[in-house]
C-alpha cells in the first residue's frame, strides 16, 4: 500500500489504485462511534505476562511492590484508577520517599510562606500567644541571651527596628540576623524569607 501526503490533507493509495481522501481538520468533532471505538483501544487486554506479581496468603490476595520488592494486600497501596489493579506499582512507603524525592522543595517552602501569611492575617492573637509560649519554653543560651538583649535595646529605644528588608527591601515584618551572638546588638534585619535562606 502506497502513501501520498498533500499539504490540505492525506490521501491514501489503496490496493485497487484509487486515493481516500483524508481532511487535515483536526477540529471536526468526533463521533460517538468514533469515540466509543477509541475508549475500547485505549482500554486493552491486559498482558499476563506483564501483570503484577501476586499471590494468596490466607484467603488474602496480595500484590508486590515495584521498588522494594515486597508483598502487601490492597490496603498497602494508594488507590489509582488508572492501572488496571486500580492501585499504584508502589506500595504507600515507597510512594512517599518517591514524591520526597522528586518534589519541588522551593515550591513547598513558597506555599507554606504564603499559608502561613493568610492565617496569620486572619488569626494574629493566636500566633503571637504561641510565639509567646514557645519563647517562655526556649532553651536559655548564648543565643537566646543575645535575643533578650536585643529585645531590651529596641524597647529603650537604643535601637531602632526598620520595617524593610535588608537584603531584598521588602516592606514588612522583619527580623533580626545575628552574624555573631557574641555582639548582641549588631544585626542584620531580614523579612522571614531572605531569613530563612541562611
Amino acid at each position: 500500500m502506497g502513501y501520498k501526503l498533500l499539504c490540505m490533507g492525506i490521501d491514501i493509495q489503496g490496493c485497487l489504485g484509487y486515493y481516500i481522501h483524508m481532511p487535515a481538520n483536526h477540529n471536526i468533532p468526533h463521533t460517538e462511534k468514533s469515540k466509543a471505538k477509541m475508549s475500547a483501544s485505549h482500554k486493552g487486554i491486559p498482558l499476563l505476562n506483564k501483570r503484577r506479581l501476586s499471590r494468596t496468603e490466607n484467603g488474602v490476595e496480595i500484590f508486590r511492590c515495584s521498588s522494594c520488592h515486597n508483598f502487601y494486600p490492597r490496603e498497602g497501596f494508594y488507590k489509582n484508577k488508572r492501572t488496571i489493579l486500580g492501585l499504584t506499582s508502589e506500595c504507600k512507603k515507597c510512594h512517599i520517599l518517591t514524591s520526597i524525592k522528586t518534589r519541588n522543595r522551593e515550591n513547598g517552602k513558597r506555599l507554606n510562606r504564603e499559608s502561613a501569611r493568610r492565617n496569620r492575617a486572619k488569626n494574629p492573637e493566636k500566633f503571637r500567644e504561641r510565639e509567646l509560649n514557645y519563647s517562655h519554653k526556649r532553651e536559655k543560651n548564648e543565643k537566646t541571651k543575645a535575643r533578650e538583649l536585643l529585645n531590651a535595646a529596641i524597647r529603650s529605644g537604643k535601637i531602632i527596628k526598620p520595617d524593610r528588608c535588608h537584603r531584598c527591601g521588602t516592606i514588612g515584618r522583619v527580623t533580626a540576623h545575628h552574624q555573631n551572638y557574641k555582639k548582641p546588638l549588631e544585626v542584620e534585619w531580614l523579612c522571614y524569607e531572605c531569613h530563612g535562606n541562611k
